[in-house]
């Protein structure tokens, strides 16, 4: 029998210009992630306009990679993208 691997928590960082700053972000994801317990973050970084819809971005692979008991964890909700239907 297989063991489970370790559920994953994955702090999103999404900007749509080079100039501005993952660092608050950052640090907001990782102070949730230490209140709630949540372990080590992998981050994932991108430069995409919230114009792009969200299955052209990284967030539809993070999305499908996704198992039960993993979180993922972004600065806003705006970061997944303009439309939330």
């Amino acid at each position: 029998m297989m063991a489970e691997s370790a559920s994953r928590t994955i702090g999103y960082l999404r900007v749509s210009k080079v100039t501005q700053d993952l660092g608050k972000n950052r640090a907001d994801i990782l102070a949730l992630a230490n209140r709630e317990d949540l372990g080590r973050v992998e981050f994932v970084e991108e430069k995409a306009s919230g114009k792009i819809g969200w299955r052209k971005r990284k967030i539809a692979e993070i999305l499908d990679e996704l198992r039960e008991g993993d979180a993922l964890i972004a600065g806003e909700l705006s970061r997944l993208g303009r439309s939330m239907l």
